[in-house]
């Protein structure tokens, strides 16, 4: 696959898109998220066509970008009162003066207390934060990955976090999985789809037919979760 950077003008607005050329590709297809517009063309398809394509397509373009716009992420501030996702839940997050060691810590399940020194940095309290998520990711997810294991008759593999900020999960030929701890900020249902995904993924490493009936098993309602976490993805990840 050959991937590149490219400017089209519509509505005599410039507009960045990456076009893609694939071998294996029989037709050209738009695509449009949080990353931007992306062309999918065969691998010897002309530049008339393309064009022609996307101008035809104009229309269609400038909605999803202005929808997947609208779904930008809210800036975190970092202080005393904000908002945060925790399985589906709201925490306010709450900034208390604390000598020595730093502690964050869920207060009365709604709560969540952060103490540091006088006037800490904002990154500081992310940096806190972060924490405190990872700390409650493993346990939680490891324990999804039991449950749907024991669907499959199958043996928990080894379950690691992590930071990627492009995917929620993997699994390798080597029985081990890894899941994003940002998962924590969704609804739990929205976590074991994915968990649920990776599971299936220990039974048939490919995203074949095979493959989504195995997830449909073990996850009968795995598209609405699907799309749900699709909808706030680049929100989570912004984190």
């Amino acid at each position: 696959m050959l991937a590149q950077a490219r400017v089209v003008t519509l509505a005599g607005q410039p507009i960045a898109y990456t076009l893609k050329r694939s071998v294996r590709r029989r037709r050209i297809v738009l695509s449009v998220d949080e990353t931007g517009l992306t062309v999918h063309v065969p691998w010897h398809t002309g530049e008339r066509q393309i064009a022609a394509v996307i101008a035809q397509s104009q229309s269609w373009i400038a909605r999803q970008l202005a929808a997947w716009a609208q779904r930008k992420p809210r800036r975190r501030a970092w202080a005393h009162g904000e908002q945060l996702d925790f399985l589906g839940r709201q925490l306010s997050l709450a900034l208390i003066q604390r000598e020595g060691v730093p502690l964050a810590r869920l207060r009365d399940d709604a709560v969540l207390e952060v103490g540091l020194p006088a006037a800490p940095e904002p990154e500081r309290v992310r940096e806190m934060v972060v924490r405190w998520y990872r700390r409650h990711a493993l346990p939680h997810l490891s324990e999804r990955v039991t449950h749907f294991c024991a669907r499959l008759d199958t043996p928990a593999p080894r379950v690691f976090l992590s930071d990627a900020r492009t995917r929620w999960g993997s699994c390798n030929a080597q029985r081990e999985i890894r899941l994003n701890w940002r998962l924590m900020q969704a609804a739990a249902h929205v976590v074991d789809y994915v968990v649920a995904h990776e599971v299936a993924h220990l039974k048939v490493l490919s995203h074949s037919s095979r493959f989504w009936r195995v997830v449909e098993r073990i996850y009968p309602d795995y598209e609405a979760a699907k799309a749900e976490l699709a909808a706030m993805s680049h929100h989570f990840m912004s984190l």
